[in-house]
């Protein structure tokens, strides 16, 4: 074939193509998850902050209070340092991390045709490893160095078949650069090819394996013993992910040979309550289990995430399946290519990866990929004055204040020096810790979104009343902890709707006048040290876009021990509109105060509403709808009758 004809290949056309595609829906789908705020955690913030302050010549991370490497020992970072400084926005990691992703449809085609298939099918096998859920899912999880594994174990895989080298060692360090726990997964790699061209030369052993394997257990060791305990001090600690199977890991190891059972119970959970190992099996129509090398190699990265408690390693939604991606794919690919040495009928090697990329599609509907790309891409097209009001929220905070914010909010503030995570505040507890998480000294802004089920999530631990840890110490309720982080000084509140921005006055107060401190009124409700004095709306009649005013009355008196939740209740031909306030006064420690709020109403249709506001403890409440759905609502008092209001047109 002449060059001129291989520039013109169709297969390489299309697979080019559908590559390009990928990248742009990828990424275009990312935007319009951060753009209305749809990111969950912290990584992209962290990677972000780590690398602006790096180029600014500052080293700590706020956000995880763990600098660059300490979280996880991934050098690969720092080859973002000259973009970001370029390209001065958090979605540029992204946006590179899924072109490196969407490479792995292109380098799938040429890995395909030296393994022995015709243009047509090795198109449709680089076509079936960019279809694959695994791979739109790690895409579209934010930003993880952990997702870039992908491509280039495929890049390595090349390599090898090319016999390149000083590519495959390129590859294999970069792999490396990735992420720690890739060290044991390369190292199998080179023992397990070691064996199987056991017939080779020793010295091209050598050089293909035993270097490179001794280099990622050096590497390793070097990560384990001597980057992380001297980066992290303790403030994440990932072997507690394993406490179920041991106080260290010595004892799980020996746990493993004297009590295999726990081993046994947290596959056997993690497999039937997780979709990891099945979201990359059936795409691939369970072909891997044919070359089970691929699946030894997979082993060390498999264990480190099904015997996990967190339930989030065993599923496939986040970046945890990008090493096992290209070692399913390229196992799937290679019994195909054995069909011929089985003796298995020539038409199965010719149609089973048209069935591989049906299947691939099938797999889409099953794990909702698709439905979840068409639904996000929908929500942002309707979701414009959302952001707008999002946003014009934090633009009040200067770029080089220090503030504390809500976890889909983290990465668009992220290029400053100090920010740090309302969710650590909340939860009281460093990450996967049990030791107590201590506060930053009071910010210049608190941000705060009520409505935001990443931060206040019952599930993860993070949202919780007072609780009790197994060795017997009292955490205090959310809502206590946010209240003694701002009771420190004294702050000024804008809210509205569920957003509220606190900033730090210093002194300031924003007490009633003295005519109304001394005023002496039955209160509306009392609980503990709280009393609601007096709740008001601004005005009885308003017509979109015209904001709704609430005005309360608060008096605190001794030590807070309830926080009132608020909900604004609208009623009309027998349904019922909620809007949430969130926590009322969390900044306040005594005296009076009045606080307003006002509410949006352009989701409102014109008519006469019957208002009640509704207050509760949150945390309980929050918590019981998590372990029992069944339980009451934990309202503070009756709900209070605010009269009614006509929304005009």
């Amino acid at each position: 074939m002449t060059a001129n004809e291989q520039r013109t290949d169709p297969a390489k056309v299309v697979i080019t193509t559908v590559a390009a595609i990928s990248f742009l829906v990828w990424t275009w789908t990312s935007y319009a998850r951060w753009s209305d705020f749809q990111y969950r955690s912290f990584d992209l913030a962290y990677y972000v902050q780590a690398i602006w302050q790096l180029i600014h010549g500052r080293f700590d991370v706020s956000v995880e209070n763990v600098p660059l490497l300490g979280n996880h020992v991934e050098p690969i970072v720092f080859l973002f340092a000259p973009l970001l400084a370029i390209f001065r926005h958090p979605m540029v990691f992204v946006a590179v991390q899924n072109a490196a992703l969407a490479s792995m449809g292109p380098v799938g085609y040429e890995i395909a045709r030296r393994l022995g298939f015709d243009n047509k099918r090795a198109c449709m096998l680089g076509v079936a490893i960019l279809l694959a859920p695994a791979a739109g899912y790690i895409a579209l999880h934010e930003f993880h160095p952990e997702a870039l594994t992908a491509p280039f174990l495929l890049l390595m895989f090349q390599a090898r078949l090319t016999k390149s080298l000083w590519r495959h060692w390129l590859w294999f360090v970069a792999v490396l650069a990735c992420k720690e726990n890739m060290a044991p997964l390369l190292a199998v790699y080179c023992i397990i090819f070691s064996i199987s061209e056991r017939n080779r030369a020793f010295a091209e052993l050598r050089r293909w394996y035993l270097w490179p394997m001794s280099f990622a257990v050096i590497w390793f060791v070097i990560c384990t013993r001597v980057i992380t305990p001297a980066l992290n001090s303790g403030n994440i600690d990932y072997l507690g992910l394993y406490d179920r199977l041991g106080t260290s890991a010595g004892n799980i190891l020996l746990n493993a040979l004297v009590r295999p059972q726990l081993i046994g119970q947290a596959l056997l959970e993690s497999l039937t309550h997780g979709n990891l190992v099945w979201g990359l099996l059936f795409p691939f129509l369970c072909l891997p289990l044919l070359r089970p090398r691929w699946i030894l190699i997979a082993v060390p990265v498999l264990l480190q995430h099904l015997l996990s408690w967190r339930s989030s390693e065993w599923m496939i939604y986040f970046h945890y399946g990008a090493p096992l991606l290209p070692l399913f794919w390229i196992a799937s690919v290679e019994a195909i290519a054995a069909f011929d040495h089985w003796k298995l009928p020539v038409f199965l090697r010719r149609i089973v990866p048209w069935f591989i990329v049906a299947a691939c599609v099938v797999a889409q509907f099953w794990l909702g990929l698709l439905s979840g790309i068409v639904s996000r891409n929908a929500a942002w097209f309707e979701g414009g004055p959302e952001r707008t009001r999002k946003n014009a929220f934090i633009a009040q905070i200067p770029p080089t204040s220090s503030v504390v914010a809500p976890l889909p909010y983290l990465s668009h503030l992220a290029m400053r020096e100090k920010l740090y995570s309302l969710h650590y505040i909340l939860k009281g507890l460093k990450t996967l810790s049990r030791s107590s998480y201590e506060p930053p000294p009071p910010t210049d802004f608190v941000l705060i979104d009520y409505r935001d089920t990443a931060t206040f999530d019952p599930r993860a631990g993070f949202y919780h009343p007072t609780m009790k840890t197994v060795d017997g110490r009292i955490i205090p309720s959310s809502d206590r902890l946010l209240h003694d982080f701002l009771k420190r000084t004294t702050w000024t509140a804008e809210s509205q709707d569920e957003l509220t921005l606190l900033r730090n006055t210093e002194g300031a107060t924003t007490a009633f006048t003295s005519e109304e401190s001394v005023t002496e009124e039955a209160p509306v409700f009392a609980v503990g040290a709280t009393q609601l004095l007096a709740i008001e709306t601004g005005n009885k009649t308003i017509s979109p876009p015209q904001l709704l005013q609430i005005r309360l009355r608060w008096r605190f008196q001794g030590e807070r021990e309830v926080f009132p939740w608020m909900l604004l209740r609208l009623l009309r031909d027998r349904k019922s509109t909620l809007f949430v306030k969130g926590l009322c006064a969390p900044e306040v420690a005594q005296g009076n105060h009045l606080e307003n709020w006002t509410v949006t109403t352009t989701e409102l249709r014109p008519g006469d509403y019957v208002l009640e506001a509704l207050f509760l403890d949150n945390s309980k409440h929050a918590w019981s709808q998590t372990v029992d759905r069944g339980q009451p609502s934990n309202l503070l008092a009756p709900p209070v009758s605010l009269g009614h209001l006509k929304v005009g047109k």
